[in-house]
């Protein structure tokens, strides 16, 4: 008996350190832990980021459940971490992981991207385009980033004025506070750009140094602008597209299912943003009025003369300093 046990024992002890060896790999790959810290372009506070740091808590719930410590998500900050017009070059080098962001804040790197706000699909529309392929291929090689999606907006920006206007020749010697993105459209109008952070518009506009602004209409009770803001003008343009952007070396460096873990969210973030942005637009309308807004809707062919120039300023301006890829973007979009 005892000499069956001594025989037996070390085939006993092979087996259980095989079945060590083999399963400790996988213990070890199990218990990685893959880190994305994020920013966001805008406040805490603002509807934007409020719908980023949703998407945050929805993918970290959904990785919780089905891979449980294998993926963290960290959210930093927002500007007063890193200027949000430069968040996307310390994506680049790898500082920061992931940032949400729109086109404009990072035109210095990819410029042709402030032509999605000519696009007429919704992000869904655009991945079964091929838009998503092509943008993400500029991604890659220009900002060392996957573009994980275009999430919003559905929203467009409008033009906020102290008095009211009947067309396009109206803005000529006006000072409006601008993004990048509509400053082609405003000098071709006549008007002077005036650049400058959005809580500094209303500051700008009590002391006269502007005679209005623009932003999309959900965005401007983050900075108190509506009761100041007396003239709304009709129609709208441009949209505001928004960006969820990671790192390629990390997201490279990610296993293949929380890379489709992550997809999945963002494009349930598309929805949901584009949703939540309308019923925003429509509830925001009701309130201007009560705040007193008037709403300065240009006639049908003065509206259309302003749309067409608002789009023909941005396609030439882009086109000038991207053309093949502003060629490929604007037939994708369209």
């Amino acid at each position: 008996m005892m000499r069956h046990l001594v025989k037996r024992t070390p085939w006993l002890l092979l087996l259980g350190i095989a079945a060590f060896a083999i399963s400790s790999p996988l213990n070890q790959a199990a218990a990685e832990t893959f880190t994305l810290n994020s920013l966001t372009a805008w406040p805490k506070s603002a509807s934007e980021s409020v719908q980023f740091l949703k998407f945050l808590e929805l993918a970290q719930e959904d990785a919780d459940k089905n891979y449980p410590g294998e993926l963290k998500l960290v959210y930093k900050g927002a500007g007063e971490v890193i200027d949000n017009r430069e968040q996307v070059e310390a994506l680049r080098t790898g500082v920061i992981d992931m940032v949400f962001t729109a086109g404009s804040y990072y035109t210095s790197i990819i410029p042709e991207i402030d032509l999605m706000s000519l696009t007429n699909k919704m992000p869904w529309e655009e991945r079964a385009a091929g838009v998503f392929d092509y943008l993400n291929t500029l991604h890659n090689e220009k900002a060392n980033a996957h573009m994980l999606g275009r999430v919003g907006t559905g929203s467009l920006f409008y033009m906020f004025l102290t008095k009211p206007i009947t067309g396009l020749a109206d803005l000529k010697g006006k000072n409006i506070r601008s993004s990048a993105t509509p400053v082609p459209f405003l000098k071709s109008a006549g008007a002077s750009p005036v650049g400058m952070p959005p809580p500094d518009i209303l500051t700008a506009m009590e002391r006269g140094v502007i005679d209005g602004y623009i932003l999309p209409a959900e965005t401007i009770r983050d900075f108190g602008l509506v009761k100041p803001s007396k003239y709304m003008v009709f129609p709208g343009f441009y949209q505001p597209c928004q960006f969820i952007l990671i790192n390629l070396d990390k997201w490279n460096g990610l296993p293949a299912h929380l890379q489709e873990l992550l997809t999945k969210q963002a494009d349930m973030m598309a929805h949901y943003n584009i949703e939540t942005k309308q019923e925003q637009f429509k509830a925001e309308l009701v309130e201007f009025k009560k705040a007193g807004m008037t709403f300065n809707e240009l006639g049908p062919e003065e509206a259309a003369a302003f749309k067409n120039q608002a789009d023909k300023a941005l396609a030439e301006a882009i086109s000038a300093k991207a053309p093949e890829e502003a060629k490929m973007i604007l037939s994708l979009i369209q």
